[in-house]
């Protein structure tokens, strides 16, 4: 599982303003999106159309699924970074969870903060079943834009079937 997360952190923050990647020391890498990328955006629309079924998961997971991550939306100054939290709680009917990566751009929340989820800015979500990928819309399309090298490294430390 720690793997898993820390693989997930690679694609973790899109900020949108430039269209590159920052590479960091220690630290997961991050991929910036223009805020314009139909793709991307499709990918969050997509993710918050379906998000009832990840809720519907979540409530009454089975044994085989796992690895419940919801990414959120921050303003800042650049536009937008987008961070995923993991250990998803419902409590009172609502829903919360710890920030899983170092912000870049961000400094109203830290890695390991425990923040509510506002619905309306979930930007996608994600959980696993029988080691499958279900959900992850971004996740897939910043791997679709990978180079077969970088995808078959992906793959290999992400450890996930897609």
């Amino acid at each position: 599982m720690k793997t898993l997360l820390v693989i997930l952190s690679l694609i973790s923050t899109v900020s949108f303003g430039q269209n590159h990647k920052i590479e960091r020391q220690s630290e997961p890498d991050i991929y910036n999106v223009y805020s314009d990328d139909k793709e991307m955006n499709e990918a969050i629309k997509l993710s918050r159309l379906t998000f009832d079924t990840f809720l519907k998961t979540f409530k009454k997971p089975k044994r085989n699924q796992t690895h419940f991550s919801i990414k959120v939306s921050f303003p800042t100054k650049q536009g937008a970074e987008h961070i995923w939290l993991v250990n998803i709680e419902s409590k009172d009917g609502k829903l919360f969870g710890q920030i899983d990566n170092l912000p870049e751009y961000l400094t109203s929340v830290k890695l390991g903060d425990k923040i509510e989820i506002n619905r309306n800015k979930i930007s996608d979500w994600f959980y696993t079943e029988y080691n499958k990928l279900i959900g992850g819309q971004t996740i897939r399309v910043l791997r679709n834009r990978m180079t077969p090298a970088e995808k078959r490294q992906f793959d290999k430390e992400f450890g996930v079937k897609f």
